[in-house]
């Protein structure tokens, strides 16, 4: 199998769609969830990372497949189906705005930031959707380094993330290197003094 050489990070520390997707378990299981958690994976795709996090809810939780297109919805219902998770529920949303049925304990937000209009405003009307203690995890490319602004549209430099969120009401509260050029952060939301 040939492979892109990788550059150097200083010349571009972005990821790609298959360094995301090529080991979904190892994302899965640092975000931590458990049977009867509550999560939103906004921006599902076709669900890679959404069906491990039902099975992980299963048998009591939910996980609510959030998206602002209804064929992405449709596409992840008919592959998700094959493989049975009964956890599964799909939430057309406006683009602009998050609403879910209920509040989760874990919003996911895999390779969807970088899509948003206005993270900081969208961020900031979310955490009403997330619990008390709750969790705000983003997997993002990092498109970082010289050549980024030539190398690739999706993702965004970890630095702005972090800096949008804070503005938005969230803390920092881990971060992990396990998918090769992206950056992969937890926020919770930061306490109103």
């Amino acid at each position: 199998m040939n492979r892109r050489p990788r550059l150097p990070r200083w010349l571009y520390a972005g990821g790609s769609r298959r360094d995301r997707l090529r080991d979904p378990d190892v994302v899965a299981s640092a975000l931590r969830v458990k049977p009867g958690d509550i999560v939103g994976d906004l921006g599902p795709a076709y669900g890679h990372f959404t069906v491990l996090l039902a099975r992980a809810v299963a048998p009591d939780g939910v996980v609510y497949a959030i998206d602002a297109d209804q064929s992405t919805l449709d596409d992840l219902r008919v592959a998700a189906d094959e493989r049975n998770p009964t956890t599964l529920r799909t939430v057309l949303v406006p683009r602009d705005r998050l609403e879910i049925p209920e509040p989760v304990d874990l919003l996911f937000v895999s390779a969807t930031y970088h899509h948003l209009r206005d993270p900081a405003r969208y961020f900031s009307a979310a955490r009403v959707f997330v619990r008390p203690g709750g969790r705000v995890a983003i997997l993002e490319s990092r498109r970082e380094g010289l050549l980024a602004q030539w190398m690739g549209t999706h993702g965004g430099p970890s630095g702005r993330v972090r800096a949008v969120m804070a503005e938005a009401g969230f803390l920092l509260t881990a971060t992990h290197e396990l998918v090769p050029g992206h950056w992969f952060g937890q926020f919770q939301v930061r306490p109103q003094p």
